[in-house]
């Protein structure tokens, strides 16, 4: 019987010497750890702000450290697992601490370390109308010129916090490079301050306006024939022997493309009827069509009127 016992005692000293190397070595494969997971403000569920205020800038991030055996953590997704929350509803105007619960729904871990709270500011929201301006982001092509930029509507409502919305600019940024002719864009309108920051945040509204950009062609000028018309006849015994024109060419400004079709500039005509003698009238140069200009505006036109020879009896 003494055999027996002693037999069993040993055999119990034997399972937990096994029962310790198997913990030990399980430990050791399986190490219990910690990570320090860093979660992103936007990850914080919380009730609505009061009426009237509205948060300043972002909700700061939060770390949060989980402990759970090695292969737990690392299959531990902080993003579904870690749940953020705090209650929005009792905030006032200005800087202050909000009481912020972290909850771990992943059961082969817990929490070791979180913070108690995260500090918010809180502003008065108000809404201001800016207007937009544009911002020419390239140019356009040698030879080509922008003439206008139109923007519709011209001004936007921008709402936010009160101390954000003192002298700020509206602004949609439009490219140029590589347009030749008229272009339409809906850019997303932008709101900074007086130093060119951007802010963020802010509710725009309309969030997108149309920008209308007319570009054209720069304007050449080149030298062009002048014309003359006549109506009418001399007097009976009279004839037309010459026409001058002074000065014969004009300069011409427009478009090359336009220029190219333009052979010689029409003038108004000068009525000779029943003219016994020169006719010499100072008449304007006709302005094509596509034409920009034209210098000079008028010319002189010359007509000799000479009577004609009668035979001899």
């Amino acid at each position: 019987m003494t055999f027996l016992l002693g037999n069993l005692r040993l055999k119990l000293l034997a399972v937990a010497a096994a029962t310790t190397l198997w913990a030990t070595v399980a430990y050791t494969e399986n190490p219990t750890q910690e990570r320090t997971f860093q979660l992103s403000g936007t990850q914080i569920q919380h009730t609505a702000v009061p009426v009237g205020l509205v948060l300043i800038g972002d909700l700061p991030p939060v770390a949060v450290t989980v402990v759970g055996a090695s292969d737990a953590l690392r299959n531990f997704d902080p993003n579904a697992s870690l749940r953020l929350s705090a209650n929005f509803s009792g905030l006032h105007q200005g800087q202050q601490y909000v009481a912020l619960v972290v909850t771990d729904t992943d059961p082969n871990t817990h929490l070791r370390q979180q913070p108690a709270s995260i500090a918010v500011t809180v502003d008065q929201l108000a809404t201001v109308t800016a207007t937009v301006t544009v911002d020419q982001r390239g140019s356009v092509p040698v030879g080509f010129h922008e003439v206008s930029a139109v923007i519709d509507p011209k001004q936007v409502s921008v709402a936010g916090p009160k101390s954000l919305l003192a002298n700020i600019d509206a602004y949609v940024v439009i490219d140029l490079d590589s347009h030749q002719s008229f272009f339409q864009d809906s850019p997303v309108v932008g709101v900074r301050d007086q130093k060119k920051k951007p802010i963020q945040g802010l509710l725009i509204s309309p969030a997108t306006v149309t920008v209308k950009v007319t570009i054209q062609a720069d304007a050449v000028t080149e030298a062009k024939v002048a014309g003359w018309t006549l109506t009418g006849q001399p007097a009976p015994g009279y004839r037309v022997s010459n026409v001058t024109i002074t000065p014969l060419e004009v300069s011409v400004t427009g478009l090359a493309a336009t220029l190219d079709t333009i052979q010689q500039l029409q003038t108004d005509p000068v009525d000779i009827s029943n003219a016994t003698a020169d006719v010499v009238k100072t008449v304007a140069v006709r302005l094509p069509a596509g034409v920009q200009d034209v210098s000079p505006k008028s010319v002189q036109v010359h007509v000799f009127i000479v009577k004609i020879p009668q035979p001899s009896p």
